[in-house]
Formats: C-alpha cells, sequence, structure tokens
C-alpha cells in the first residue's frame, strides 16, 4: 500500500498518524519552535512556520500539542529538562573555592550560555503574561522548579564545602552572579560587530575566573578567614 509522506498531506489525518509513528517527531517540533522563535521572535513563531522547518504539517503539531499553546508549554518543559539534565550530570570537585566557583559557572554556561536560552526564556515570559496560559505556565514551574532546584542545592554543597559560608544568601549570590555573566555571552552574540573598528573579545575566556576569584574573597572575608 503506498503511504504519502507527512509533507504531502498537508493538515490532515494521514499525516497526524504518520507522524504518531515516529517517536522523535514530538522533539523534532519543539526543536523547530525554538529555532523559529530564534529567527522571527516569538510571536512571528507561527505553528506555519514551525510545522515548515520541521518538514511536517500542522495536522502533525495538532496531533501532537493541539494547540500552539500546548506547543509552547512543551518547550518550556523541554528546557526545564534540559537544564536538570546538565545539572544532574555535573560535579564540583576541585580543590580550591575559586577553582570550585569557575567550575559551577562552567556546569551554568552549558545552559543559560546557549542561544537556546534566548528562546526558552521569551517563551516563559511570554506565556506567563498570556490569560489563556499563565495558570498552567505557572503551575507548570512550580514542578519543574524543584528537581532543579534539589540539583542546584547539591552542586551548591559541594561549591562551598568547607569554606563555612554555606548560607541561602551567598548560595543565591553565587548563582545569580554566575548565571549573569553567561546570559551576558548569549547578548553578545546578538550584537552587531564593525571588525574594522571594535574588535571582538570573548571575555568569557578570562573572567570566569577573575569573577570565581573575587567571589572567592568575598566568601573568605565574610567567614574571617
Amino acid at each position: 500500500m503506498h503511504r504519502r509522506s507527512e509533507r504531502g498531506e498537508p493538515g490532515g489525518a494521514v499525516a497526524a498518524t504518520a507522524g504518531a509513528r515516529e517517536p522523535e517527531t514530538r522533539q523534532r517540533l519543539i526543536d523547530a519552535a525554538v529555532a523559529c522563535i530564534l529567527e522571527q521572535g516569538f510571536y512571528r513563531a507561527s505553528t506555519n512556520a514551525i510545522a515548515e522547518r520541521a518538514a511536517l504539517t500542522w495536522g502533525v503539531i495538532q496531533y501532537y500539542f493541539g494547540t500552539r499553546e500546548n506547543l509552547m508549554l512543551a518547550v518550556l518543559e523541554h528546557a526545564a529538562g534540559r537544564l536538570q539534565d546538565t545539572l544532574s550530570a555535573a560535579t564540583v570537585d576541585a580543590g580550591t573555592l575559586a577553582a570550585r566557583l569557575e567550575q559551577l559557572f562552567d556546569i551554568l554556561a552549558a545552559y543559560y550560555g546557549q542561544p537556546s536560552f534566548v528562546a526558552f526564556n521569551e517563551v516563559q515570559l511570554n506565556l506567563a503574561h498570556d490569560p489563556r496560559t499563565s495558570e498552567r505556565t505557572h503551575e507548570n514551574l512550580l514542578r519543574i522548579n524543584v528537581p532543579v532546584r534539589n540539583e542546584l542545592d547539591r552542586l551548591m554543597g559541594q561549591v562551598l564545602a568547607g569554606s563555612g559560608a554555606d548560607d541561602p544568601e551567598i548560595r543565591s549570590l553565587i548563582f545569580h552572579v554566575l548565571r549573569g555573566l553567561s546570559i551576558s555571552e548569549v547578548i553578545l552574540g546578538t550584537q552587531p560587530w564593525d571588525d574594522a573598528n571594535t574588535p571582538k573579545f570573548n571575555y568569557l575566556s578570562d573572567h570566569p575566573k577573575l569573577l570565581a576569584e573575587a567571589l572567592s574573597l568575598l566568601i573568605q572575608a565574610r567567614t574571617g578567614g
């Protein structure tokens, strides 16, 4: 029996059924949504654009997610899963406090320092302010933040082991400062650089070490060490 391709069955039930038989199709649509958001922005990343990017059809999107809003919620859940996987696979075990802080920066940069984080952040902000999705977004964030927070707590414990300054205020400062440096790299990557007059530099090669040393000194001063 001849079976037409998903792309050749626009919006039809056959397309959705074909997509349902492919275990990678759901992830393919999520990846396409992220790519479209990065290229076009959240609101211009339509279901048609996403389907075209994934070389699928609206029928396949409808089968897996039902609506664009549900697809975007899936993107948000995927982002949280990526962050949890990144953190759970990591260990901080360097000998000095400064070196452990630098290790933690590298771990956070593997997620927050990637262009995909820009798309994830845009999805979260828009869904949280959309009356159609705000409640579900809030519920999902509460649920998926628990395992992420547990992994962060584990890593922070490794970073601050033996420092005498393992308190919530210090943990919060470390996370927000190191994450902020990671996000700055993404922001720099969006800037139009004039190579003739403005030399582009990759501060990630130097700044994490300097920041880790500064945080280490701050923690030592706090504990009188």
